[in-house]
């Protein structure tokens, strides 16, 4: 079931193209990924998917209805967004701002409210931190309790649409692993989840499908096995770029290097 799709979308942004008729559905019961060198337009398709850009040609639909025609409100329960970059500065607790993601929710029951939040902080492993100052938190707790408030807008919607810039950044591997782990559960409980993501072998880890961008277009779409091609990869990432399929325990890895041109 499409959750959200576009269809056909440029964008036009101070008299540069940064998208050309470009579409994307995201399912529910998919992590997608979406890769793609530094200025590919990952995070320009996350502003507009999000509503927080206008289109300048093509579709958007969240839950079957155009994007503009939904309030803001009823996208929030709907959608939620995680930003690439975190501007909060104020001296909230942990816990105060992983409740900010509740202010638009239809269940507002105290008792409701609480087991939400207890459930996305045990989730993102942030629940010892509860009662931190955020702006004392590294980058990395700082991400993990972003996404716990972001988790926290959609937790008990059953089709919800989690869109993710760059949801990695800051975390180290241990909690890589896990947080792509807990969005591809997520994803398999209903939800449709696309992040952009610049670790290829996490990507070919735990993505249902990926997405590869090019400068301002959709390159390819598909399955990790339709769409992590040495050739296309090193096409688009540049030719020192190795990428090898291996069999591990009955089951397919990639594993990417770089080598000396």
């Amino acid at each position: 079931m499409n959750l959200l799709e576009a269809q056909g979308i440029s964008v036009m942004r101070d008299g540069r193209r940064l998208l050309s008729d470009t579409s994307l559905q995201l399912r529910s019961g998919e992590l997608h990924a979406l890769l793609g060198p530094n200025g590919a337009g990952k995070s320009t398709l996350l502003h507009v998917l999000s509503g927080e850009w206008a289109i300048s040609k093509g579709t958007i639909t969240l839950g079957g209805r155009a994007l503009g025609s939904l309030s803001a409100a009823d996208q929030a329960r709907r959608r939620a967004v995680l930003p690439q970059h975190d501007a909060l500065s104020f001296g909230f607790t942990v816990r105060e701002m992983v409740g900010l993601g509740r202010y638009a929710a239809a269940d507002q029951r105290p008792a409701h409210q609480r087991q939400i939040l207890k459930a996305v902080m045990e989730a993102t492993d942030v629940t010892h931190l509860a009662e931190r100052r955020y702006p004392s938190l590294s980058g990395g707790e700082r991400r993990r309790a972003q996404l716990a408030r972001v988790l926290a807008q959609v937790w008990d919607v059953p089709h919800a649409v989690l869109l993710l810039d760059e949801p990695m950044h800051s975390l180290d591997l241990a909690h890589q692993h896990a947080m792509l782990a807990l969005l591809r559960a997520l994803a398999e409980r209903g939800f449709a989840v696309l992040a952009s993501l610049h670790e290829l072998n996490l990507a070919a880890r735990y993505a249902h499908h990926i997405s590869l961008m090019h400068p301002g277009q959709l390159l390819l779409s598909g399955t990790p096995e339709q769409v992590l091609d040495e050739p296309q990869l090193q096409a688009l990432y540049g030719s020192g770029l190795r990428f090898t399929a291996i069999n591990e325990d009955g089951q397919r890895q990639w594993l990417t290097g770089w080598r000396d041109r």
